[in-house]
């Protein structure tokens, strides 16, 4: 059975690492580590994490809400990548220590280090990448602003431009009660999906943001089917969610003629 990690328990680990808390506690915790052998491989791995990452790294990464995160991490320190590595620098480390000539100690020294680098960099990289959030990816390329204004081209009381207005007014509300009038015979008809996209989205209407591009998902042209699976994708990274964000761009990279191209290709390998 998995131990669970409660605040009150990733407490007491971090007082034992750190070697605070009082005897009485330590005698408890360590007959505890004594008596459970599956709290005593939870904690031997939380020593590791701890001397990876430090104190202030260690909690943070504890008090994540993305448990598969963790559990990842988890596995990566039980893995024999891992295992090799740490068991190379302690041997490294003893043949360093134990040495008495002048040049071959140096040499130890080196070597010593140079295994502790890879092993710092091996988890520096899969930290950096567990830290961020895929709703980070959303953030980085989705900017509503940039949307192509066709106010120059209309008249001030056509339907469209009324809703734009109100879209650049930030009256996101009354620009759906707009944009949902336009019907699919209207030249301006896959223009208004992606603002009513965007005005759900920004409202925080999620699905409903995602249903819009579907619409476009399923259109016949191969650069507007393109737009509603990039906007679909990042919808779902929004949401956290990686596997449908993957089969969005999956559908996206199909496309030899696509929106964002460059942009997929690279958050497909990203995201693996």
């Amino acid at each position: 059975m998995a131990i669970e990690l409660t605040k009150e328990l990733l407490a007491q680990i971090d007082g034992y690492l750190r070697n605070t808390l009082s005897t009485t506690e330590k005698e408890a915790f360590e007959k505890r580590l004594h008596d459970e052998p599956e709290f005593q491989e939870e904690v031997r791995l939380q020593q590791q994490l701890f001397d990876i990452l430090g104190k202030k790294e260690w909690y943070t990464i504890q008090k994540s809400e993305n448990k598969e995160r963790i559990a990842e991490l988890k596995s990566k320190i039980r893995s024999k990548e891992y295992q090799g590595l740490s068991a190379n620098i302690r041997n490294a480390e003893a043949a360093y220590l134990n040495e008495n000539t002048k040049v071959k100690p140096l040499q130890k020294y080196y070597k010593y280090m140079a295994i502790a680098a890879v092993l710092i960099l091996f988890f520096g990289i899969y930290i950096t990448q567990m830290n961020t959030s895929y709703s980070s990816y959303y953030e980085t390329y989705v900017d509503w602003s940039e949307l192509p204004s066709f106010v120059e081209k209309g008249s001030e009381k056509d339907i469209f431009i009324l809703g734009e207005t109100a879209f650049k007014q930030k009256k996101y509300e009354e620009a759906l009660t707009i944009f949902q009038k336009i019907t699919p015979t209207d030249e301006f008809y896959t223009h208004s999906l992606v603002y009513l996209g965007a005005s759900y989205d920004l409202l925080d209407e999620n699905e409903k943001a995602i249903a819009t591009f579907q619409k476009l998902a399923n259109a016949a042209d191969p650069y507007i089917r393109s737009k509603g699976n990039w906007y679909t994708a990042m919808l779902y990274l929004k949401m956290e969610n990686k596997e449908k964000a993957m089969e969005a761009l999956q559908k996206n990279a199909k496309i030899t003629e696509r929106f964002k191209s460059d942009e997929t290709t690279m958050l497909l390998n990203t995201l693996k």
